[in-house]
């Protein structure tokens, strides 16, 4: 073993051990909100970014058929993952990304919210959008609502055909 596969299993390690605090934090913050404290305060963002990055992430993957990602409250997963799982670049990125994006944003129709937000720097925009489904199909929403969700899967079947018009599996 040299020293680069030394430090990249070392930080594999160090992810695994720090993964699930901030899954249990996630858990606690979105578990108040669900109960009514409406009070959330953003770890990395302003308060006012935490407030836009909810309408980007809902313009990311709005509601269909499906709730959208601000009904899923991603943008408080998204905080807590720049907060302790991305790089000091990452961090700097968003909130720089987020204070470009223009005064009307909030309030302007579906169409110019795409616009603006393929302006947004091509990095900043690439995490945004990866933690934004990374946030949405790990919550309950995504996996019981916009996938297939079998809560005690039986036997390992790694080939299942999908019946017509049928959501793909979160659990198999």
């Amino acid at each position: 073993m040299n020293r680069r596969q030394t430090l990249v299993g070392l930080s594999a390690l160090a992810g695994h051990v720090l993964f699930p605090q901030v899954l249990e934090h996630l858990a606690v913050t979105v578990r108040a909100l669900a109960q009514g404290d409406r009070d959330w305060r953003p770890e990395v963002l302003s308060p006012a970014q935490g407030r836009l990055l909810a309408e980007v992430v809902d313009t990311i993957l709005p509601a269909t058929d499906t709730p959208g990602a601000k009904a899923a409250n991603v943008h408080v997963f998204v905080d807590l993952m720049l907060a302790h799982c991305v790089s000091a670049d990452g961090q700097k990125a968003v909130p720089g990304a987020l204070d470009a994006i223009a005064p009307g944003f909030m309030t302007a129709p579906t169409t110019d919210r795409i616009a603006q937000l393929e302006r947004m720097d091509a990095p900043a925009l690439a995490l945004l959008k990866e933690l934004t489904l990374l946030g949405y199909f790990t919550s309950e929403i995504g996996a019981t609502q916009a996938l297939a969700y079998d809560r005690v899967p039986g036997a390992y079947r790694g080939c299942i055909p999908l019946a017509p018009n049928q959501r793909a599996w979160a659990t198999r």
